[in-house]
């Protein structure tokens, strides 16, 4: 697969639900840890050759805990002027390190290309 253009901001969903058909309670949630990278995610290789640099920086991260009959969602996302990360739940917000945001929760990555303006 190749890309013609990379976008400036990239957002990958996370396959975190597996169903299977003609089974009774077929359906489960996916657990297991996705070591996604937070800096430096390099997608030049799926890039047309001459688009220049393609690398992303994570900015936030949607988790999910619960199953498929019902769950809880929060984020983590990093202040763009500090670099500082945050965890929101709710009504509570709190830092947190960079290496708190890859858990099993994770659901939805959003990268910003480090070329791109905010």
């Amino acid at each position: 697969m190749e890309v013609y253009r990379a976008p400036d901001y990239l957002i990958v969903h996370l396959k975190r639900f597996s169903h299977q058909r003609n089974v009774m309670f077929g359906s489960r949630k996916i657990n297991d840890l996705i070591n996604f990278p937070v800096q430096g995610l390099d997608m030049s290789s799926y890039v047309r050759a001459g688009q220049g640099e393609c690398v992303y920086d994570l900015y936030a991260v949607s988790n999910h805990f619960g199953s498929l009959n019902g769950g809880h969602y929060t984020a983590f996302a990093q202040n763009p002027y500090y670099k500082r990360w945050f965890n929101f739940d709710d009504t509570d917000v709190e830092r947190v390190s960079e290496s708190d945001v890859v858990t099993k929760a994770a659901y939805v990555l959003f990268y910003k290309k480090r070329t791109a303006a905010f």
